[in-house]
């Protein structure tokens, strides 16, 4: 019994930390600029296949923006970019304190089930405030967008989508052979 209840207690941190940590990198590498791409690359940090869609820009930089339209781009980038540092300090003391009582309850000898839900909820509520900034931002660089390079994108996300799927097949037959 003790073994299934810790084995949960690690599974629900373990995906709480998880969440945490995906939802900050995605919105910091959602934020990324060309300057701060030639510093990761100077560190070291170099992402394999260029540019992401959704990321780093999200591929606005091939569809031939019109300066007013890069002006745009930017304004909305530096605004989030100000917003985003301006809680930097309260989001990062939130998720201290959301890990310690993470570790309180794995550490405790009994499972306090009521004091497990509310951090859940906590961090539930934090993904999802997350989620809805990082859906406004794209949303709001959309409408900055003729139809033509609406559809454009559309396209440049589909081949992107298929080339994924097929790395994975990729990957799944090769973890196949390798398992023989």
């Amino acid at each position: 019994m003790k073994k299934l209840v810790l084995s949960s207690v690690l599974a629900v941190s373990g995906s709480l930390a998880m969440v945490g940590c995906t939802q900050a990198s995605a919105v910091s590498e959602f934020q990324t600029t060309p300057t701060t791409k030639m510093q990761h690359a100077k560190q070291g940090q170099h992402h394999k296949g260029g540019q992401h869609m959704g990321k780093r820009g999200g591929g606005y930089e091939k569809l031939n923006l019109t300066d007013e339209q890069k002006a745009q781009m930017k304004a909305l980038r530096e605004a989030q970019k100000q917003k985003h540092q301006a809680n930097r300090q309260q989001h990062k003391a939130q998720m201290q304190q959301m890990h310690a009582q993470t570790q309180a309850l794995i550490n405790s000898p009994t499972l306090n089930t009521a004091s497990l839900n509310n951090l859940a909820e906590q961090q539930a509520a934090f993904s999802k405030q997350r989620f809805i900034e990082r859906v406004q931002t794209q949303h709001a660089m959309a409408q900055i967008l003729t139809d033509e390079q609406k559809a454009q994108l559309e396209k440049m996300r589909e081949e992107r989508k298929a080339k994924f799927k097929s790395k994975m097949a990729k990957r799944a037959d090769n973890a196949k052979a390798s398992a023989q």
